[in-house]
């Protein structure tokens, strides 16, 4: 097995089914160990899940509720025969933390890839980060 030099273990993992790490997964990682607040990440097939608290079932899974009273957290979903990220879930209980979060998506996400908010239930969030990113389709 190939070793990844931002694959640390502790703050930055991946499942063991996970062979291989695209290059798209590699840079989200990356930019999202860049916000202090996201204390783990964690790699699966076709997924990145991101958050400042642990799982307690001993999987050692980010945890991603949204609403979540001290959580920051984000769940996006990579699809890259198609090219395309999904924002599946983002919540902050920490002011600035969301933009931060997103800042981090579209800046790791090459140019050519499609950029989405499948639902939009934030009251106002996702429309202001449309506007600031105008890659970031939101419906």
């Amino acid at each position: 097995m190939a070793k990844y030099d931002f694959l640390d273990g502790e703050r930055v993992r991946k499942v063991h089914a996970m062979k291989t790490v695209p290059p798209v997964s590699r840079d989200l990682a990356t930019r999202l160990a860049r916000v202090p607040e996201l204390r783990y990440i964690k790699l699966f097939p076709g997924r990145l899940t991101a958050s400042n608290v642990l799982s307690a079932d001993g999987r050692k899974n980010p945890v991603v509720i949204i609403g979540a009273e001290g959580l920051v957290a984000v769940e996006l979903l990579i699809d890259v025969p198609h090219r395309s990220l999904q924002f599946f879930a983002l919540t902050s209980a920490v002011k600035g933390c969301g933009r931060q979060i997103v800042d981090a998506v579209v800046a790791a996400t090459p140019e050519e890839w499609f950029l989405g908010v499948p639902m939009d239930w934030s009251g106002g969030f996702w429309r202001r980060m449309a506007e600031a990113y105008p890659r970031l389709s939101v419906w």
